[in-house]
């Protein structure tokens, strides 16, 4: 026995101290991990080791240990439960404030967008006369604001007293429950009859006015102040149906309840300002012409389907020679060079007549249609590499090199343009050589001409 309490006696051993040292520092370093309630299970079972170790009692040893470890085990899944309830409620309070901020988010996106539709930061105003301006959107005054409760109270008293006397009155008549006669029973419950549905619709009215009146009362605080407002803003500020808004705004307008307003024809709009009716009038005007002008395009182009060949073709020419000089005239906008501007104004000119002579004479439409297909697109690329190079802030030598050959490449399509219009005249030269060979034929045969005047005087002159 000497030999096993050498072996397993600690309480007076270094050795003893030294690891109980190291578990304690061991477990500080876990960040009491081992800890629950307050309770260190590590000290515990070193505690009960301890204990056995020095009484040499090992019998219940591992059970106690396993009980303790299953304690332990309880605690621990008790504060993990605790953490887990604790985290939901952290999670519910953090979506409570993620959706605090959204809704903060989207009052101020609305804010953004009212400022982008152009609603003015400042408050609009209406001229009255006399040099006096009202707020805009001002309600001269609001039917039912008032009047609405008023009419609630005396028709649910109205309706209480003289519907409950007339039910009072005829119930008693009929048991036999009042001293009077039933007769007299009958007819003072059937006068009461008028004052109840009299009551009756004071109460019906004076709901409706005060509901209208409180719908009113939300959209005057929502448009006041600004130029105008859209029926299509307004419910979605309101979420009431849209045509229950646009009834309660024609009861307003119908009645000038609210100083200059008027609601567009279209119902999507309720201008409150003179300015804004104003854009709106001018918005109608440039929707028609555009109307008129879309009608004019289809009618014009339905005509141009059911047209000879030659009309269509006449047509595609001056289209695609109106698209081609209106991008020279965008080009040389951007160029500096003086020299460069004359060369394709020299263009302009030449294309244009090249057209106007196409449009005139269609038998020359198969000349220009090498010009869209090869020459014109070249030159404009042309153009814009030229355009680019020229707003480089070094003008080297490669610089120059590429302005100059482009510039020659200009000549040289000027001239091929000339020769071509040359050309295009030649049939039409041909026509006019044509046209004269016959006129003078038929000059000379009715002896208008030189000779047939000179043959005529030949002849000897009558005397009287």
């Amino acid at each position: 026995m000497s030999n096993q309490e050498d072996r397993f006696d600690f309480s007076d051993s270094e050795n003893h101290g030294n690891q109980g040292e190291r578990y304690r520092k061991s477990s500080e370093d876990k960040n009491d991990n081992g800890k629950a309630d307050g309770i260190n299970w590590g000290d515990k079972i070193f505690s009960m080791i301890q204990e056995s170790a020095e009484s040499m009692d090992f019998a219940e040893l591992s059970h106690n240990i396993q009980k303790t470890i299953d304690v332990a085990r309880e605690e621990t899944m008790k504060q993990v439960d605790k953490a887990k309830t604790e985290a939901a409620k952290q999670i519910d309070r953090a979506k409570e404030e993620a959706a605090r901020q959204v809704d903060k988010a989207k009052e101020e996106a609305a804010k953004q967008i009212d400022k982008a539709r152009g609603y003015q930061s400042s408050q609009a105003y209406v001229n009255v006369g006399h040099g006096r301006k009202v707020i805009a959107g001002k309600l001269k005054k609001n039917p039912g604001l008032y009047s609405g409760p008023a009419e609630i109270a005396v028709g649910a008293a109205g309706l209480g007293a003289f519907g409950g006397a007339g039910i009072g009155l005829g119930t008693g008549a009929f048991l036999g429950a009042v001293a009077f006669p039933i007769g007299a029973a009958i007819t003072s419950a059937a006068v009461m009859i008028p004052f109840t549905i009299v009551s009756a619709f004071l109460l019906g009215r004076g709901i409706f006015n005060s509901k209208r009146a409180r719908r009113i009362r939300k959209y005057a605080s929502i448009w006041t102040g600004k130029p105008y407002v859209m029926i299509e803003d307004l419910e979605s500020r309101v979420g009431w149906d849209r045509k229950k808004i646009l009834k309660d705004i024609h009861f307003l307008t119908d009645r000038e309840l609210i100083i200059g307003a008027e609601l567009d024809a279209g119902e999507t709009c309720l201008m409150l300002t003179d300015e804004s009716k104003q854009q709106y009038a001018s918005a109608m005007v440039a929707k028609r012409q555009r109307e008129q002008e879309e009608v004019k395009a289809r009618e014009a182009e339905e005509a141009l389907k059911a047209a000879p060949f030659e009309q269509r073709e006449i047509h595609r020419i001056k289209k695609d020679g109106q698209e081609y000089l209106e991008q020279l005239a965008e080009l040389k906008k951007e160029i500096v060079s003086d020299e460069m501007r004359r060369k394709i104004e020299q263009m302009e000119t030449l294309t244009a007549r090249i057209f106007v002579c196409a449009s005139e004479h269609p038998e020359s439409i198969s000349q220009t249609d090498r010009l869209f297909k090869y020459y014109f697109p070249s030159v404009l690329k042309l153009l814009k590499v030229y355009e680019d190079v020229e707003k480089q802030p070094v003008q080297g030598e490669n610089i120059r090199k590429t302005k100059k050959e482009i510039e020659d490449s200009l000549d040289t399509m000027n001239q091929a343009l000339e020769k071509l219009f040359d050309e295009m005249f030649q049939n039409v030269a041909m026509d006019i050589s044509s046209d004269i060979q016959v006129l003078e034929v038929m000059l000379k045969q009715d002896g208008l001409t030189e000779d047939g005047i000179h043959a005529d005087q030949k002849e000897p002159m009558l005397k009287l």
